[in-house]
C-alpha cells in the first residue's frame, strides 16, 4: 500500500510539473489563450489526489485478491541467489509437484465428469443427436482404432465413404 502510494504520488508529481511546462510553452506561443497558471495547478492537484487515493485503492484490492488466490494455488514462488552457491532455483523442486498436480486434476476430471458433457461430446463426435430411440446414450469413440478396442473399419465414416479428416 505505501510503495503504491509514493510511486503514485512521484507519478503525479511528473503530471503536475508536465501541465505546468505545457502551461508556460502555449502561454508563450498564444498569450491569455489558457486560463490562469494557478487555475492549471490546483485542477491538475486535484486530478492527481484523486489519481493517488483510487490507484492506491485499486493496488490495495489487487493484493487482497492476489494473497487470497495465493492461499489456494501456492502463490508464485520466486528465489533471489547471490551466485553458483545460492539456493537451488524453484523449478526443479516444482516439476514432481506439477506431475503430481496434473495426474491428481486429471483422476479427478475422469471421476467426476459432468453427465451432460458425456452426451454433449458424443454428439459433437457422431454428428447428430447421440441418443438411441429407447433414450440411451449409446457409447461411440471418435477413433476406435486408436487405443486397439474397435475392430478395424468400425468408427466414424460409414463403409465406402471418404474421410474428411484424414
Amino acid at each position: 500500500m505505501v510503495t503504491s502510494s509514493v510511486l503514485l504520488a512521484g507519478l503525479g508529481l511528473i503530471a503536475v510539473v508536465t501541465a505546468c511546462v505545457v502551461w508556460v510553452m502555449v502561454d508563450a506561443m498564444i498569450p491569455e489563450a489558457l486560463p490562469a497558471l494557478t487555475t492549471v495547478l490546483s485542477i491538475a492537484g486535484g486530478v492527481v489526489a484523486l489519481e493517488v487515493v483510487l490507484g492506491t485503492g485499486l493496488a490495495t484490492l489487487c493484493a487482497f485478491l492476489y494473497n487470497l488466490s495465493a492461499l489456494y494455488s501456492g502463490g508464485v514462488e520466486i528465489a533471489v541467489t547471490d551466485g553458483p552457491d545460492g539456493p537451488a532455483p524453484p523449478a526443479p523442486r516444482s516439476l514432481p509437484r506439477l506431475a503430481r498436480a496434473r495426474v491428481r486434476v486429471r483422476r479427478y476430471l475422469r471421476t467426476r465428469a459432468p453427465s451432460w458433457g458425456s452426451g454433449a461430446v458424443q454428439r459433437l463426435l457422431v454428428g447428430g443427436d447421440a441418443r438411441t430411440p429407447a433414450g440411451r446414450a449409446r457409447t461411440a469413440r471418435a477413433h476406435p482404432e486408436a487405443d486397439g478396442s474397435g475392430r478395424p473399419g468400425e468408427g466414424l465414416d460409414a463403409p465406402g465413404e471418404v474421410s474428411d479428416t484424414a
